[in-house]
């Protein structure tokens, strides 16, 4: 299982830079193939031609938010991190996970990169309050949560932590919930995208 949970952090860094010191994974949740179809996205299409995307992936099931940002972050199925609904809360589930760590959580990519390699920085930025709830906070540098569908300090700040630990291997998660209300305007920020190539 924790070879599963390793796969979907290494995954990006086999494929874009087998010497990458930094991962940033920027969730749109939300996003469709049709929506990403049917609509212009140069600032994503610039960021991939150093990345990688792609359109051919399932969702879990049931096809929530919650137990499918879970299943991405941990690499397990709903079957076993045991996240079926998006009121999941660790005082509040009927599932148990099939592993856990020490406080009840499943195993998360944090938890995996933070046993292999102690200096790793990692940082979680959401705008959905009920995201982290299966997510140990004792594996993350940083967590930021941004009220009210926002997202644009979580931006400012998932820029300022990849800078600060330039030098230090460094696993970023950014998710903007309300990714197909803001297809129009080019999904990720200019500012965010002109960032994140200096360090791609």
């Amino acid at each position: 299982m924790k070879i599963r949970v390793l796969i979907v952090a290494l995954f990006i860094l086999v494929y874009v830079n087998v010497n990458a010191q930094r991962v940033v994974i920027i969730g749109l949740d939300g996003f469709s193939t049709e929506g990403f179809n049917g609509s212009k996205h140069p600032n994503i299409d610039r960021l991939f031609e150093k990345g990688l995307i792609t359109l051919t992936n399932r969702p879990v099931m049931p096809s929530i938010t919650l137990p499918n940002w879970t299943s991405h972050l941990t690499g397990q199925g709903p079957e076993e991190h045991g996240i079926t609904a998006n009121n999941w809360t660790m005082e509040n589930h009927t599932l148990k996970a099939i592993e856990t760590d020490e406080q009840g959580y499943s195993p998360s990519i944090f938890k995996v990169l933070k046993d292999k390699k102690n200096n790793a920085k990692t940082a979680f930025y959401y705008n959905w309050a009920e995201l982290i709830n299966p997510i140990n906070k004792k594996y993350l540098d940083e967590v930021s949560f941004e009220e009210g569908d926002r997202y644009k300090d979580n931006y400012a700040k998932a820029l300022k932590f990849i800078e600060k630990n330039k030098n230090d291997p460094t696993l970023v998660f950014i998710v903007c919930i309300q990714t197909m209300q803001d297809m129009n305007m080019d999904g990720c920020r200019r500012s965010l995208l002109q960032q994140l190539k200096r360090w791609m």
